[in-house]
């Protein structure tokens, strides 16, 4: 990956590589399947085991063991990863929404899973909240395996746990659960890609998609020894908001945040997975995750790198999220008008405190030497916003967006970007 992109990548969020527009998705000549060094085994399944966090930790050590070599679309162990996630959506009584009365939708390389939970109102159950994540990842590279266990096989087993308690006890709207196959380079933000092409070719009525729920990168830290948040964002893309009222657990802050903090990059926004293509057809967009751990897109994301504890406790506050949104007694709509606020001047301040090491914490070592006193400086002025209790200037916006940028830009290893680029920001 070049500088320029690794630059792109930096984001507290981000899970792919650079956006070249917003992706129109003409058709596609078939490409055939990539080769595979390692293959894969006869499919298996989770779906037996009852006990959850049993489950989600069976789900990841599944979906990123070195028998599926790293999930590449069209390989062998993508497909072995797909058969399991169906075999799992089978056990749980979802209903196959793929094409041809199945659970895929063909891509030209690699496929979909796509299933339905029936909504209990009439009224509303046309109507489809789509709870997302990709089970794809990188592959073999060179004869290493990536194995991809926060990227993204812990989505995908959190998204199965939600799933199965939706199962059991349906909201008012329908659920569409989409394991969207393909959003990793080459086909990341293309017509290829798997959201995108889902959207091109939607497998219902697209004006019965009402909000999207999409999980990346859920079970990792930003750096060791730090608890990181799970970020919830675009709550600003709802003109009513989902608040699900829920409270703090020791296991996992939960952070509100403005989507542009993470997308408003220098040279346009850009969206860093699969709310992508949702976010630009203007259907209300929430994008959860933790965050890019020093892990991300290397060999050492393994299963053994994640805090499983999190993940459970992650559950819940996705449940509670896509509830909100099913249960709304209105049609979820999109908000053309999504101001920043003093709150993601405070979520900014707690995560610059935190990496600084104020109060205790271990802080992060990207922010000692030359970039303390300008991450100290970023700190002031992010607490003086949110002490402001109002909403930030279009000037002050850009600041804020300006102060995210380079604390992410920080956290992303020297090797990938030095320090003084991120100064520049």
């Amino acid at each position: 990956m070049s500088p320029r992109r690794l630059l792109l990548a930096a984001c507290l969020v981000s899970a792919c590589g650079e956006r070249a527009g917003p992706a129109q998705a003409p058709p596609v000549a078939a490409t055939p399947p990539r080769p595979a060094t390692t293959p894969a085994p006869a499919p298996t399944s989770c779906a037996g085991e009852t006990d959850e966090p049993a489950a989600l930790r069976c789900w990841v050590e599944l979906l990123a063991g070195p028998a599926l070599a790293g999930r590449d679309n069209g390989s062998p162990g993508g497909q072995a990863a797909r058969a399991a996630i169906i075999t799992g959506l089978q056990a749980y009584g979802l209903h196959p929404a793929g094409e041809t009365g199945t659970f895929e939708q063909p891509l030209p390389r690699g496929a979909n899973v796509l299933a339905r939970i029936p909504g209990r109102d009439p009224a509303r159950a046309g109507e489809h909240v789509v709870l997302a994540a990709h089970y794809d990842h990188l592959g073999e590279h060179d004869g290493v395996v990536h194995a991809g266990a926060d990227d993204n096989a812990s989505g995908v087993a959190v998204a199965l746990a939600v799933a199965r308690r939706l199962a059991a006890d349906p909201p008012a709207r329908s659920v569409l659960f989409a394991g969207f196959d393909a959003e990793e380079p080459p086909d990341y933000l293309t017509p290829t890609m798997g959201s995108n092409h889902f959207l091109a070719r939607p497998t219902l009525p697209r004006e019965q998609l009402v909000a999207v729920v999409c999980l990346d990168l859920m079970g990792g830290d930003l750096w060791p020894g730090h608890r990181t948040p799970l970020y919830v964002m675009g709550r600003e893309t709802f003109a009513v908001r989902p608040e699900p009222g829920l409270a703090d657990d020791p296991r996992l802050p939960v952070r509100a945040m403005h989507l542009r903090l993470v997308e408003d990059l220098p040279h346009g926004r850009q969206a860093f997975s699969d709310h992508a293509g949702f976010f630009a057809r203007e259907i209300p967009s929430l994008f959860v995750s933790t965050g890019r751990s020093p892990h991300y897109h290397q060999p050492t994301d393994t299963p053994d790198t994640l805090a499983y504890d999190k993940l459970h406790a992650a559950v819940a506050v996705v449940e509670a999220h896509v509830r909100v949104l099913a249960d709304m007694p209105d049609r979820p709509a999109w908000s053309s008008s999504q101001p920043l606020a003093a709150a993601d001047a405070a979520v900014l301040a707690e995560l610059l405190a935190a990496a600084l090491g104020e109060g205790g914490a271990r802080g992060s070592a990207e922010f000692g030497g030359l970039a303390r006193g300008r991450a100290e400086a970023d700190l002031a002025r992010a607490r003086a916003l949110a002490a402001a209790d109002r909403p930030p200037t279009a000037d002050e916006a850009r600041e804020l967006v300006r102060i995210s940028l380079r604390a992410q830009c920080l956290l992303a290893p020297d090797h990938e970007m030095p320090t003084a680029a991120c100064l520049l920001l």
